[in-house]
């Protein structure tokens, strides 16, 4: 083995432990971390029992379109589709997937940092400390609880080396095929703002490294040959994402975000200028962790600290080798992704909205603080270099002691990012974490398929962080975690709630239940916690309308203090309640057409709604209106039985004793049809969210089908732009070795 070989991996070796280091308890694949976010957490509520309940989905041979697990039913098709990720879910338990996942990501991000800074012209040891720098950085321990953020950025600096050693004639065609799929891989990820943030950049590192060469060459030949193969690279990467992109763009135009695309709106959640000190010292405005931040939120968007000395060599090399031209580009583009940040602090941002062809599409500016960081490694790594190489200049040192600092350099940021970053993540045993509460055991002991409520889990969970002080005592969340909030029950414990944690959804059903941009919603003010008594007080009709909604259980860590819910269990740290009458599927004699939402929630308010009587339908013909005569008999007589489900299909048994509808309480969305007895009949929306169907006298085989909104365009798009690149590298791959 030649000396260069064994010293890179040497360097790599080294670079591998600091990068982990930071998250070493990852190694025993036993842990989980619980990130919190105020008002819901994105890792424990939302990402992490996603992707456990579609691991599940795939090990059981379903395809994830759909489930009724989550969110009163909730569309999976759009949501991550990247291979590290499904493969590590659908292979392994929730705890180990999620740490190979989080490790794999992190030396990615590492090694690709090293091999561009490399390229960029920096030594081994300038390397490590770029690598070191970007796995380590502020941005990806903060959006570390955002898996399809990390699982689309961390490939930045794999996606520059691959188009530099493209454009540079190094085994092109195998680099140009081995950039369209890592493109792929980030757009199957799932967060399309970091892949287009991506595409930026490569477009303008395209740019640059092709103007240089040109200008440096002295001749008006371009290499068009590189270029159009990227160009093509990007399509087929994009396409390939096509799994993702269309039915999210699908779900798009009925979501509650489907608001014009002004300026306010792309900037509504702006940095805070202040917050630019914490490249110097992380916690200048207190720390997020241990709830001594003072600022508007949000911390962990803003949060962007790389170490202190990363950060001096980073401006040492920008002084010192600007009139290297690879530096002079990491300089500008560093300067320009901060003005990116800064949003409407500066007129920077404003100016790229109006040209820059997408950017509109998009909120978080903060979210370019990823290129920021990777311009501070790469910086750094030059500056490094330059430093080893000034201390050794006319003798000021000998190359033994020089080697020596540089060494201390990065072991110093190392453990520097060791000790600041991993307090951005609290982490607890997943045993412990992920063991059913008592509440599941308590809620399923009533032997019926549950839907749990919790009213006011946003100010349960803002309080919980204030008792935790952060999360510097992490007891409080395992205490509000048996108060099964969404999404934790259905992705863990077979217990689904109603409301749900999801990043997007139908706005119809936001309107009911709410979400984290929009709390005020119908059910939201139909309950209130007294945290000073103790108490929780509901609405004379709450439980009239989780009825309509199939909610069976209402899980509060207080006791109801007027009487209207039934107690069934009393656990440590929750008190649990039964709904009785709730039903999944009901037969319904009458029907009120209605014209707006508002008219749905005004008549469920009224205290003479009774779900057993009337369902309240919106986008439906005035003629369905009818005036039902009351149920006879027992409810459960006429309760329809499901007799069969899975992920895209619901079969139920209805025998109806009169004309009227069949009401599921399930979220009404697009692409669902329903047959009765074979013929097609419509789904009308029905109380505000739900779905309803019309039956006649008589017993009835109803089906319910599902085909996700461009899921089958999709699917068609990236199994025929994945195969072209595949076949492409393995090409350009053979090609290669028989030369």
């Amino acid at each position: 083995m030649r000396a260069g070989t064994r010293a890179d991996l040497l360097a790599r070796a080294l670079l591998t432990l600091g990068a982990l280091l930071p998250y070493w308890r990852l190694l025993t694949f036993g842990v989980i971390f619980v990130t919190d976010d105020y008002f819901a957490s994105d890792i424990f509520n939302g990402e992490l029992p996603a992707r456990v309940l579609v691991g599940r989905m795939i090990r059981h041979g379903q395809l994830p379109v759909w489930t009724d697990r989550l969110c009163s039913g909730l569309p999976l098709a759009g949501a991550p589709a990247d291979p590290l990720g499904l493969a590590s879910f659908a292979l392994l338990p929730a705890a180990p997937a999620l740490d190979v996942l989080v490790i794999v990501l992190l030396l990615v991000a590492a090694h690709g940092a090293y091999s561009l800074a490399r390229r960029f012209g920096a030594d081994r040891t300038g390397a490590v400390l770029a690598g070191i720098a970007f796995a380590g950085s502020g941005y990806l321990a903060c959006q570390l609880k955002h898996l399809s953020i990390v699982s689309t950025v961390v490939w930045l600096p794999v996606g520059l080396v691959l188009i530099h050693d493209a454009l540079a004639g190094v085994r092109r065609p195998v680099s140009v095929a081995a950039f369209g799929l890592v493109f792929a891989e980030q757009v199957l990820s799932g967060f399309p703002q970091s892949a287009y943030i991506c595409a930026l950049v490569y477009g303008s590192f395209t740019a640059f490294v092709v103007v240089r060469d040109w200008r440096a060459a002295g001749t008006k030949a371009l290499p068009l040959g590189a270029i159009g193969g990227l160009a093509l690279a990007v399509i087929l990467g994009a396409a390939a994402g096509g799994i993702v992109l269309f039915p999210l763009s699908a779900l798009s135009t009925i979501s509650d975000r489907s608001e014009p695309l002004t300026w306010d709106w792309a900037t509504r959640l702006a940095y805070w200028v202040p917050n630019a000190a914490t490249f110097l010292w992380p916690y200048t405005n207190g720390d997020i962790s241990n709830n001594t931040y003072v600022g508007p939120p949000f911390f962990w968007e803003d949060y962007g600290y790389v170490g202190l000395l990363t950060f001096v060599l980073a401006v040492y090399g920008a002084v010192r080798e600007r009139r290297r031209p690879m530096v002079g580009f990491t300089v500008v583009l560093t300067l320009v992704a901060y003005l990116f940040v800064l949003g409407r602090a500066t007129p920077a941002y404003h100016v790229a909205y109006l040209l820059i062809p997408g950017i509109s599409l998009f909120r978080f500016p903060t979210r370019f603080l990823i290129v920021v960081e990777l311009g501070l490694g790469l910086l750094a790594a030059a500056g490094l270099t330059k430093l080893r190489a000034e201390l050794q200049e006319r003798g000021k040192m000998t190359a033994r002691n020089a080697g020596m600092v540089v060494y201390a350099i990065c072991a110093v940021t190392a453990a520097d990012l060791f000790w600041h970053q991993p307090r951005q993540n609290p982490i607890v045993p997943a045993s412990e974490w992920l063991a059913p509460p008592p509440t599941v055991a308590a809620v399923h002991a009533d032997g019926i398929d549950p839907r749990t409520y919790t009213p006011r889990h946003r100010d349960l969970h803002r309080r919980t962080f204030q008792l935790a002080h952060g999360w510097t005592d992490v007891q409080p969340y395992f205490d509000l975690r048996d108060l099964l909030e969404p999404n934790t029950g259905g992705g863990f414990w077979d217990t689904p709630s109603g409301d749900c944690y999801a990043g997007i959804s139908a706005r119809w059903f936001v309107d009911v239940w709410g979400d984290h941009n929009r709390e005020n919603a119908f059910l939201a003010p139909l309950s209130y916690l007294d945290f000073d008594q103790q108490r929780l007080h509901v609405h004379p009709s709450l439980v009239n309308i989780l009825r309509a909604y199939g909610v069976t259980h209402v899980l509060s860590p207080y006791p109801e203090a007027d009487g209207r819910l039934e107690l069934a269990s009393k656990e440590p740290h929750a008190f649990v309640y039964r709904i009785r009458g709730a039903a999944r599927a009901r037969f319904v004699r009458a029907a009120t057409v209605v014209s707006a939402d508002v008219d749905v929630a005004r008549r469920m308010l009224d205290p003479s709604f009774d779900p057993n009587r009337e369902v309240l339908l919106e986008d439906a013909p005035a003629s369905l209106q009818t005036v039902g005569a009351p149920a006879q008999g027992p409810v459960a007589d006429v309760l329809p039985a499901i007799t069969g489900e899975d992920e895209r299909r619901i079969r139920i048994d209805a025998n109806a004793p009169s004309d009227g509808f069949l009401l599921l309480a399930d979220t009404f969305y697009p692409g669902w049809t329903a047959t009765v007895d074979g013929a097609p009949t419509p789904i009308y929306r029905a109380n505000v969210s739900t779905r309803a169907i019309a039956l006649t006298k008589g017993r009835h085989d109803v089906r319910f089908t599902y085909e996700a909104p461009g899921f089958a365009r999709g699917a068609l798009s990236t199994a025929f732009a994945g195969a072209a690149l595949l076949g492409w590298l393995a090409a350009a791959t053979i090609y290669a070795r028989r030369r």
